[in-house]
């Protein structure tokens, strides 16, 4: 049985939200096995639900490619010792199914995470009773330059906002939310603002960025994963889900917040972009290696 995966909550307009199912005998269930006979359908996509995090980390495990070349099925949490819980991570991030953060290596203890297993054996049972799940599609990877936004409080969706991804927050100087695509409406100080960014963008970052990239086989590098927010301008980078090269332009990391915003260039389309990642997206980052200068020794002169 074929069934499209929903937001359902018990309130309408507002409460918590989570990602499930609804069968033919009006039974729900859901990603982080909540139950509730009150559970309906949310069916407009602007509301001022929060989503279950539980839910949210489910939805990734099954929307995010893994990382190419494999990972392994288990991974400490990180700054623990070899004898830590082994924690299953999220496909193509450092984050546990559990929500803690992973260390890059791999676990050795056999003892697992409790609420791992939890969030996967309720990801499993759903899976099994909806036979072919109809998933909404993931997170892009690159920036839709279009894209507009809702203002924090959701309560005003008529006009969309132009996003500063330096800043986080509208061209404008208003708090955002969520992207709102569907807004008949645009903030015109928001496109004045973001229209004279993308001049500067090509007139002035796109030249040197394409100058830079270039040189870029010629240097030496190094190659290593770690987490999106450990990126920084300069850096190369390659993600799962996307076959393109990046070149870290700007990046802005927010410790408080769950994504890391980059300004990338990407060599295949030869135009930059924002990209939102996060925080502990799995990527390969390839850094210019730093060479020191070794100043060979005298030796001392024969007596």
């Amino acid at each position: 049985m074929s069934l499209p995966l929903i937001r359902l909550a018990i309130g309408r307009t507002n409460g918590t939200a989570h990602w499930g199912v609804l069968f033919d005998h009006d039974q729900t269930r859901t990603l982080c096995a909540t139950h509730s006979p009150d559970l309906v359908p949310v069916t407009s996509a602007h509301t001022a639900h929060q989503t279950c995090q539980s839910c949210t980390r489910a939805l990734l495990a099954l929307t995010t490619a893994p990382h190419p070349g494999g990972e392994p099925d288990t991974r400490p949490a990180a700054g623990t010792g070899k004898g830590a819980a082994a924690h299953r991570p999220i496909p193509g991030h450092l984050l546990g199914y559990c929500g803690k953060h992973l260390d890059t290596r791999r676990a050795t203890s056999r003892r697992r995470c409790a609420n791992c297993t939890r969030l996967s054996d309720s990801l499993q049972r759903l899976l099994q009773g909806a036979d072919e799940l109809q998933l909404p599609a993931g997170e892009p990877c690159h920036g839709d330059a279009g894209l507009l936004w809702m203002p924090h409080g959701r309560g005003h969706l008529v006009t969309g906002h132009r996003r500063n991804f330096g800043t986080g927050r509208a061209y404008c100087g208003q708090q955002l939310a969520d992207p709102n695509p569907g807004a008949p409406n645009e903030c015109a100080p928001c496109r004045r603002h973001w229209e004279e960014a993308e001049v500067a963008r090509q007139t002035y970052t796109l030249p040197r960025i394409r100058t830079e990239a270039l040189t870029w086989r010629r240097r030496r590098l190094d190659i290593y994963y770690d987490r999106a927010h450990s990126l920084r301008s300069g850096d190369g980078y390659t993600v799962s889900g996307c076959a393109q090269a990046h070149h870290v332009v700007a990046m802005t990391d927010r410790s408080r917040g769950s994504h890391t915003d980059l300004l990338v260039y990407l060599p295949a389309d030869d135009r930059v972009t924002d990209v939102r990642l996060r925080r502990d997206r799995l990527v390969s980052i390839q850094r210019p290696a730093t060479v020191e200068a070794v100043i060979p020794q005298q030796r001392p002169a024969d007596a």
